[in-house]
Formats: C-alpha cells, sequence, structure tokens
C-alpha cells in the first residue's frame, strides 16, 4: 500500500472528491493506472508509446509527500565469447612461451572488463556530482556473471550483469556511450580482446524474460509553474512549505521525462515501508494527499493553455 496502492486509490478519491463537488475541469485529466515497474516497463513506456500526452505528469509513486526528481537506472550485460572450444589440456600451450595457439580464458578476460568498470566507476565518483544525492552515488555494480560450461574446457564464454545508477542530469544512452567507449578502450589494449570484443546488450522491456530493465532519470524542473501550483496546494493544505529534493530510487516518472513530459514525483507513503512484509502508510496522510492532488487537480486542469508554457 506505500507502493504504491495508496497512492493510486488516493488519486481516485481526489478525482471523486471534485466530481462530487461539481468542480467542472476545462482541461482534461488523464488517471493511469499500469503494471510493470517492478518487473521491468510493461505499463508506462506502452502508454506513452500509443501516443498519451500530458502538460505535466504527477507519478504519486512512494516519496513521503516530498516533490522530488530521481536519478536513473539501466542494467546491461556484457558478454565475452571465444570462436573455438579449447580442451582444458590446451591451456598451457596458451598461457606458456612456444605454445603457438592464442586462445583465452572468457572468465580471465572479463576480469580486465571488471576492472575497467571500477576505473570508470571511480572517476565517475570524483569527477561527477548532483545537488541531493551523496557523492559517488553514481555506481557500476557487477551483480551478475555467468561462465564457463565444464572443468574440462577452457572458459569460451563469460557475461557479465552489470546494474548502473547515473544522475537526473544524464540519460541512459549518455551512459551507455560512456560505458562502452572506456570498455571499448581498455579491450582495444588486449592482444586477444582486440580481436574477439566484448558486445553489450542494454536494458529490455522485462526482468522476468529479457533479464533487464532501464528507468530513465527525472530533472526536476522547479521553475514549472504546475510545480508551483503543487506546492501551493501542499501549502495552502499543510500550512507549510513541501520539501523538494531528489528520490533515493527509482521509479517511472522517468519515462514521462525521457518522453518530453515535465514531471515531479510526488506520494503518500514512506520509502522503508516499500516491499515490506508488512507494508503499511499513514492513514492521515492518505487523505492529506488526497486533498492537495484534490486542489491541484482543480488549479492545473483549469489554468489557459498559454499560462502553462
Amino acid at each position: 500500500v506505500a507502493d504504491m496502492k495508496g497512492g493510486l486509490a488516493a488519486s481516485l478519491f481526489a478525482i471523486q472528491m471534485l466530481r462530487e463537488h461539481g468542480v467542472e475541469l476545462a482541461g482534461d485529466l488523464l488517471f493511469q493506472s499500469v503494471i510493470g515497474e517492478e518487473a521491468g516497463e510493461a505499463g508506462t513506456l506502452v502508454a506513452l508509446e500509443r501516443g498519451y500526452q500530458a502538460d505535466y505528469a504527477v507519478v504519486v509513486d512512494t516519496s513521503n509527500l516530498h516533490m522530488q526528481g530521481q536519478g536513473g537506472v539501466i542494467t546491461g550485460w556484457i558478454t565475452i565469447e571465444s570462436p573455438t572450444t579449447l580442451h582444458d589440456g590446451m591451456r598451457a600451450r596458451t598461457i606458456h612461451a612456444g605454445g603457438g595457439v592464442r586462445g583465452a580464458s572468457a572468465i580471465e578476460k572479463m576480469a580486465k572488463i571488471i576492472t575497467a568498470l571500477q576505473e570508470l566507476e571511480r572517476d565517475w565518483a570524483v569527477m561527477k556530482a548532483y545537488p541531493g544525492f551523496a557523492a559517488g552515488s553514481n555506481t557500476i555494480n557487477p551483480a551478475v556473471i555467468e561462465g564457463g560450461r565444464h572443468a574440462a574446457f577452457i572458459a569460451d564464454r563469460c557475461a557479465l550483469w552489470i546494474t548502473v545508477h547515473f544522475y537526473p542530469n544524464e540519460s541512459y544512452e549518455q551512459i551507455i556511450r560512456e560505458i562502452e567507449d572506456h570498455v571499448g578502450r581498455a579491450a582495444a589494449a588486449d592482444l586477444w580482446l582486440r580481436d574477439h570484443p566484448p558486445v553489450f546488450r542494454w536494458g529490455g522491456r522485462s526482468m522476468i524474460e529479457e533479464r533487464g530493465e532501464i528507468f530513465p532519470s527525472l530533472e526536476l524542473d522547479t521553475e514549472h509553474p504546475a510545480l508551483a501550483q503543487l506546492q501551493a496546494a501542499y501549502e495552502s493544505e499543510l500550512g507549510e512549505a513541501p520539501v523538494v529534493d531528489m528520490s533515493p530510487t527509482v521509479t517511472d516518472a522517468g519515462w514521462f521525462a525521457h518522453a518530453g513530459i515535465p514531471a515531479v514525483l510526488f506520494g503518500p507513503g514512506e520509502l522503508k515501508h516499500a516491499h515490506a512484509v508488512d507494508e503499511s502508510i499513514d492513514p492521515d496522510q492518505l487523505v492529506r494527499f488526497a486533498q492537495i492532488m484534490a486542489r491541484f487537480i482543480a488549479s492545473w486542469c483549469n489554468t489557459p493553455k498559454e499560462a502553462k508554457e
């Protein structure tokens, strides 16, 4: 209920309140309840691909009523594969003088790739930063490694699954280019990898089927008139200014930004309660959230188009 059925239910209740009180909206209001965020992306991305558009999007995922932007996450597979499969007895001829066989263990070569990724990760930590994030939040995690076929053979294939966190002012396309360029240069410096370079596969639409996912980043536009109206609704309802900061996690909000739709993450519930065994939410916060959303919808959806730009 914290992540994020509470936010969806309270949003529907806000819409119901407006209807019951006869509040008419001059503009269109779209409510999307979609699936798939935890398992890749089956919902929000598909809705956008089908052509749904808006002047502004409020993603009601867990934020404890903070108004937030977010970094991004992308997963990728890096695969090294030999065109030949050698018996374990051939190893001596691939590593000792006079052997005459330019063979290699894909597992050992992947160790070089991991080292290159660690070098890039350290450079990012030194050279990149973003307000609201602790230094070094941009990471490259070697999460899963799969290699070899049997102890009687030299490993002819190795695949590494990485998870990459990046900042709101970066796109996943940019991150892909940086990683592929750096790893490619490291591979070019190795005599065997130069002829058998690593292959990359990024993201995917299903963590279950494709074992990959993408969460684009969301850089919050603090000057956007919709955010100003949402802040005003919050202040009118609670009598204090809202917290505007960055989410420590990722949501569907980045897909709106990637599609050119300004967005904000604003929802009830605390992140520590999400994915918990006894997931819970403060019911009073649900009510407050619904009241804020009702005020915001009534204001934003009755704002002339020219004032939204």
